[in-house]
């Protein structure tokens, strides 16, 4: 059965990829995005070149504190909101802390304010495996002291927190899914996996922080997109959390070796002290998503990568 609903960051990597395969399952998208400049907004429009050839497709070009903008093109009922938009980056947050808070806590209430005003009563809401901080892994939703170590990570909780509020006040479903370390086809230019590839094609020098032992939980982008969908018809309770992750940690130094298998290159790698504020490890206890949401991950790390290379390939032609 098509619905109707709204994607927040939709221009993004993980929202165009998102909004490209509502419209291919028949769903209709209104996709709300600011093409802001943290990185370049001409990728972000390119992303959306294939969405835009839909009559299903729909973008409302709006900062979402322009709250009032937004509700004033936004027509009829809708199914869900899928709140992808944020300031992100952890590193970024660490450096120019100055706007997450409006941006990803303000933004978010606005957001929740426009699902109450237009009586949308399923809303998704991305949140971070950052929040977890350097909590001992693997990591459970039922974890209650968590400390994040970054203002990234903080914005996520405190907004976690807010949507739970609005959970208990009104008659809203808030789904909470924490990503982990997501990658794929159109990643955003600032992430590890994009830097290794231009290392390799472009001859660039790949910074690593630390001596690469950290360990990420990697998750491909089409498990994301299937987590979500599975949350947008989750209606067991008003507020829960899940972690959307591959529940298989790996070490950035066997990340650069496959990249290497596969492509026969040679990554150009600079050594440099490790930054405060990152967790040495991320990795996922899935039981929950598995259980209740039926979420198994399909595509591991190696068979990932491929998938990506071949995309970055096609990109640099």
């Amino acid at each position: 059965m098509s619905k109707r609903i709204i994607v927040t960051g939709g221009a993004g990597f993980i929202g165009s990829n998102l909004c490209d395969y509502l419209l291919k399952n028949k769903h209709e998208v209104v996709c709300i995005d600011s093409f802001d400049d943290y990185y370049e907004p001409s990728i972000k429009r390119n992303n959306l070149t294939k969405a835009l050839t839909s009559s299903n497709f729909s973008l409302i070009e709006s900062d979402i504190k322009e709250i009032g903008f937004i509700s004033d093109h936004l027509h009829g009922n809708f199914d869900a909101i899928i709140h992808l938009a944020a300031k992100a980056g952890v590193r970024y947050s660490l450096k120019h802390p100055v706007g997450y808070q409006e941006s990803n806590v303000v933004g978010t209430k606005n957001i929740l304010d426009l699902a109450v005003k237009k009586n949308i009563k399923q809303f998704v809401f991305a949140s971070s495996s950052s929040i977890y901080g350097n909590t001992p892994a693997p990591f459970k939703e039922t974890f209650q002291d968590l400390k994040p170590i970054s203002p990234y990570a903080q914005t996520k909780l405190f907004s976690e927190k807010t949507g739970k509020e609005f959970s208990e006040k009104y008659e809203l479903n808030f789904v909470s899914l924490r990503f982990f370390s997501v990658y794929g086809p159109r990643l955003r230019q600032d992430l590890v996996m994009n830097k290794i590839a231009a290392s390799i094609y472009k001859n660039e020098r790949l910074k690593i922080f630390g001596d690469g032992s950290t360990s990420r939980d990697y998750t491909y982008v089409d498990d994301i997109i299937s987590g979500i969908m599975k949350a947008i018809d989750y209606k067991e309770s008003k507020f829960e959390t899940f972690n959307l992750g591959n529940g298989n940690p790996i070490k950035l130094t066997e990340i650069l070796s496959i990249f290497e298998e596969e492509t026969k290159g040679k990554i150009n790698i600079e050594f440099v002290d490790s930054i405060k504020g990152e967790s040495d490890i991320t990795w996922a206890d899935n039981n929950k998503a598995k259980t209740i949401l039926g979420l198994n991950p399909k595509t591991d790390i190696r068979n990932g990568i491929k998938n990506y290379l071949e995309w970055y390939k096609n990109k640099l032609k």
